[in-house]
């Protein structure tokens, strides 16, 4: 089944069956690879401030660091 067939199918469907296949979409992208919820736990845990990202690299990476249009 293609992904347009998918969507229409998707379309036929009662408000509450939409949420049903909405919750089971979520959680089939909530069930990554465990070792990615192990390298994401890993990273939160860190203590060691060599390892953190300053304040001037999230602004860089955030593009805070621009000013606003």
């Amino acid at each position: 089944m293609s992904i347009q067939q998918l969507k229409e199918e998707a379309r036929t469907l009662s408000a509450a069956e939409r949420r049903e296949l909405i919750g089971y979409l979520i959680a089939l992208g909530r069930q990554r690879d465990a070792s990615y919820w192990d390298s994401i736990a890993t990273k939160i845990e860190d203590q060691d401030p060599a390892h953190w990202a300053s304040e001037e690299e999230l602004d860089r990476v955030l593009h805070l660091d621009q000013p606003e249009a």
